[in-house]
């Protein structure tokens, strides 16, 4: 064999055998991130073979996602139509918010609040979401007041900045209702004296609640 004088030239690898030699190496790498990183690093394994030899179990826990959506009691009242069959035997069954299984005790209080002219005070009801709560009040003393009857969020983290809502708006002397929290939260009321006049509140609640409180308010 003769050996190749110094000087002269010899041919490299052909571009064929490179476009090859790189396709492969891709191929290969492919294969080794398939069958042993996705399974290793993240639990992910499409072939099986991961969990065959034990690597899926080194895969590092992903932490549960947030859910930031405030929490809404969702639920519909029956659409019922005269020409819809019946089974009475299986009837529709209805959970929450239409019905619910307390573990707590059912609870009544009553408090009674004086303001004088221009005066103001919050009284609210910690409810848990679902939880249900009859209220009534009225003036004893007085003939109106300002009553802006609301909710806050406990969990502010979970909900835009400085959120609240409002279930009703008013000047009249008493109201009367019902109400499912549709979140964890403060729900009741905010009442103003504008009023020259000294006014007097009673106010019943009964229900499912942690606490019954005033939280705010300039009377004493």
């Amino acid at each position: 064999m003769n050996e190749p004088e110094i000087g002269e030239k010899t041919s490299g690898p052909s571009r064929r055998t490179l476009v090859k030699g790189g396709l492969w190496t891709f191929v290969g790498a492919l294969i080794v991130t398939v069958l042993f990183v996705l399974p290793a690093e993240y639990g992910v394994d499409p072939t099986g073979f991961g969990e065959m030899i034990g690597l899926t179990r080194l895969a590092t826990p992903v932490a549960p996602a947030i859910d930031a959506t405030p929490r809404i009691v969702e639920g519909r009242f029956p659409q019922i139509s005269p020409d819809d069959e019946f089974d009475y035997f299986e009837p529709e069954t209805l959970g929450d918010p239409f019905s619910r299984t307390q573990e707590r005790e059912f609870r009544s209080e009553s408090m009674v609040i004086a303001l004088d002219e221009f005066e103001q005070v919050e009284v609210k009801a910690v409810m848990k979401q679902g939880d249900a709560l009859i209220y009534s009040w009225r003036l004893v003393e007085g003939e109106s007041i300002y009553t802006d009857f609301h909710a806050d969020p406990l969990e502010v983290e979970k909900f835009p900045e400085q959120y609240w809502i409002r279930y009703l708006e008013s000047e009249n002397p008493s109201a009367s209702g019902s109400l499912v929290a549709p979140f964890d939260g403060n729900h009741g009321w905010y009442w103003v004296n504008r009023n020259r006049e000294p006014v007097s509140i009673q106010i019943e609640v009964s229900g499912f609640y942690d606490q019954f409180r005033r939280v705010g308010g300039s009377a004493r």
